[in-house]
């Protein structure tokens, strides 16, 4: 545990301590390259040199466009610095979303990684008043200063003297994040230093963080949770951190790193667990049935650690064997040293969490919320519940209110949200207690289970109440279901959009003798439709009558984030969806 009055004396804490050990490291010309604590710290203060230089000072909004790199640290670290406010933006954000929070948060300044990137906001320069200062992180400036007077490379802004700390309290805002809300327009909320900073200390207390570790760092840095929990803890614990080249690449940088932690969504490790299957399936028989008992021993074994306690000898003795000859190029994907595979963002679904426990995989669950800065809970090695998101961090309080709404009060709920002040009541009641907008339940224990989300609860015309994400997660598993959309809000029976996996759904079609086509043309398909009602045939089979789905619709092009359709996490933003694809929607129910 690190006690500071920023961020930002943190890491400078750390610079003093570490000085030549690799702080940041990426790939450049096909070898990994490092950049040391102290250089860091030297950086940090040569750009914080040249903001000041600019005019910029404490309580001023700087925001961050590009992708996960060590100049997105870098400037973030000189901004904190001198008081100032980060603003952070996803390059999968649509034009309008960034003008939006340009605007809203008053952005004085924007380091811009890219000269795609840089041209986007070239074209809305013109509709921000406040915006003074573009910063161009990718070498010089490929705009002129004479034809756009705002625009500066960061080369220039650090060729100069050094600037050292500027004061900022603990209660000082650090940031201001954009939630990507799944409806409406997306609201800045308010996380201050010392939000930040007892998030951290309770995760790398909870995880027992410190300066051997190394994560891999997978999922954009805009995002509070690797934000937080990849990049601010790691560096409150002087690990160290390492940026993947892209999803491309994990699989080859997961062996090349090889990292002791790594924070990923739900998604990537469906998609990791489905091509598992999928190479499964085609082995002789005598392996996958080799492999189902493995599974099934692998699971077993799994509950026994999953509560602090030793594997008895009737598991361990085919479990040395199984790891070796059914798990071991499983964990091999993940390098040999992972002590936490870190699952948030989305609900994890259950199958997959015991998939990877069975395999020793050292996989946790967590939960969190922007507003929460943003870490819950998290489902502990050797306290673990399966279904749960596991307990508090220490420090932080959770209760349920009548309505089955999870509430939390500790020192990492935000301050509020920009400007508005009616949504921060709504918010955070008057003891403090943060509204998180999730239907929950807490055991005697005290580990959380995540139902719902209290606004996306469909109310058929019927007076039956149905869980969207619930049925989307049994979707989910349907291997040829890349993604899945449920709808029936007042209407009489739900039906749902269906992005198919095109991947495995070519492979199927190609052994039923149905030639490659077009994902147009496969959706329109009749034997491609009779297909995938015979999966929801079996999956209705299970579910109440007033939960069947009726009515489907498949879909040509998945949801996108560039769509604004789902958000980085990869939630669905359903209130899009339901706008932009009303005529399929209608049509499902005429």
């Amino acid at each position: 545990m690190i006690s500071a009055s920023s961020i930002a004396h943190a890491f400078e804490h750390n610079c003093a301590k570490y000085a030549d050990r690799p702080f940041l490291r990426e790939k450049r010309n096909g070898g990994w390259s490092n950049l040391s604590w102290a250089e860091a710290s030297a950086a940090t203060r040569r750009l914080r040199a040249g903001l000041l230089k600019l005019g910029l000072k404490a309580g001023d909004r700087v925001a961050i466009l590009s992708e996960n790199c060590p100049q997105w640290v870098i400037v973030d670290l000189a901004v904190l610095g001198m008081g100032a406010i980060v603003v952070p933006l996803y390059p999968t954000s649509s034009t309008e979303e960034i003008e939006h929070v340009l605007n809203d948060s008053g952005t004085r300044a924007i380091a811009v990684n890219g000269s795609a990137n840089l041209n986007r906001i070239m074209t809305v320069a013109g509709r921000l008043p406040d915006l003074e200062t573009v910063i161009a992180m990718h070498g010089d400036a490929p705009v002129s200063t004479a034809q756009h007077p705002r625009v500066v490379s960061i080369q220039q802004l650090s060729d100069g003297p050094e600037a050292g700390l500027t004061e900022a309290g603990q209660s000082d805002v650090a940031t201001i994040i954009y939630t990507s809300g799944t409806t409406g327009d997306s609201k800045g909320v308010l996380l201050t230093h010392a939000n930040i900073l007892a998030n951290c200390n309770a995760a790398m207390a909870a995880l027992d963080l410190g300066e051997r570790d190394e994560v891999l760092s997978i999922l954009p840095v805009a995002h509070s949770f690797e934000r937080t929990a990849g990049y601010y803890t790691v560096m409150t614990a002087g690990g160290t951190i390492s940026y993947a080249e892209g999803l491309g690449q994990i699989a080859q940088n997961l062996v090349e790193i090889n990292p002791s932690v790594v924070l990923t969504v739900p998604r990537l490790l469906e998609v990791i667990h489905g091509r598992i299957l999928r190479t499964i399936e085609k082995s002789p028989p005598w392996r996958r049935r080799l492999f189902d008992l493995a599974l099934l021993i692998g699971k077993r074994a799994a509950n026994h650690r999953f509560r602090g306690r030793e594997v008895p000898p009737q598991l361990a003795a085919p479990m040395a064997l199984f790891r070796r000859v059914a798990f071991a190029r499983i964990t091999a994907l993940f390098g040999s040293r992972l002590r936490y595979l870190i699952s948030g963002g989305a609900p994890l679904p259950r199958e997959i969490f015991e998939f990877f426990a069975a395999a020793e995989v050292p996989i946790v669950e967590g939960y969190g919320l922007t507003e929460a800065a943003p870490v819950v809970s998290v489902n502990l090695t050797g306290r673990t519940r399966p279904g749960t998101v596991g307990r508090p961090l220490d420090g932080i309080e959770v209760k349920l209110a009548a309505d089955g709404e999870l509430l939390v009060r500790g020192p990492n709920v935000m301050r509020g949200y920009y400007k508005l002040e009616e949504d921060t009541r709504a918010a955070i009641d008057e003891a403090g207690w943060l509204h998180t907008g999730d239907i929950a339940a807490i055991d005697s224990e005290g580990y959380i289970s995540i139902r719902d989300r209290k606004k996306e609860i469909i109310v058929l015309s019927g007076g039956k109440n149905v869980s969207p994400a619930a049925l989307e997660n049994k979707l989910g598993r349907i291997p040829l279901i890349a993604q899945a959309c449920v709808v029936g809000d007042r209407r009489k029976h739900v039906a749902a959009l269906l992005v198919p996996n095109f991947e495995q759904l070519q492979e199927r079609l190609k052994i039923e003798g149905i030639e490659s086509r077009s994902p147009q043309a496969i959706v329109e398909d009749p034997r491609v439709r009779a297909l995938f009602q015979k999966y929801l045939r079996e999956l209705n089979r299970n579910l109440a009558d007033y939960e069947a789905i009726t009515a489907f619709r498949l879909m040509p092009t998945p949801f996108s984030q560039e769509a604004g359709e789902i958000t980085p996490t990869l939630k669905l933003r359903r209130k899009i969806i339901l706008e932009r694809y009303k005529r399929e929607v209608e049509s499902m129910y005429e």
